[in-house]
């Protein structure tokens, strides 16, 4: 086996393992915070809020809820694609793309 053919091995298995490995770190961090972010429209009560802090309080619960059930799935599919070239571009946006609801969950949530 040459080298190029072993490298290019090495990139189709660490892709995936690199984004189930920021997953099992993010989605957990974002589940939490999520969970606490309705916590933030406690001093102003129900009807006081700001339009701001409603809207992006709705944009972290629905990330939120991404978090939970579109994320895992990405990444799950981005190690059940097949490992040809092919598919390679596929698997590397299903992995990446399944991190961006939990950090736009913890991101927003700092900015409450």
């Amino acid at each position: 086996m040459n080298e190029s053919t072993e490298s290019a091995r090495v990139a189709r298995v660490s892709e995936p393992l690199w984004t189930t490995g920021l997953a099992v770190l993010l989605v957990p961090v974002a589940l939490l915070f999520g969970a606490l972010a309705p916590m933030a429209t406690d001093s102003c009560g129900p009807d006081d809020c700001a339009r701001s802090l409603e809207a992006t309080l709705a944009v972290v619960m629905t990330c939120w809820f991404a978090s939970l059930t579109v994320s895992p799935l990405l990444v799950v599919a981005s190690w059940l694609f097949p490992r040809r070239p092919g598919y390679a571009r596929v698997r590397r946006y299903a992995g990446w793309l399944g991190l961006i609801p939990p950090v736009i969950v913890i991101l927003l949530v700092f900015t409450l």
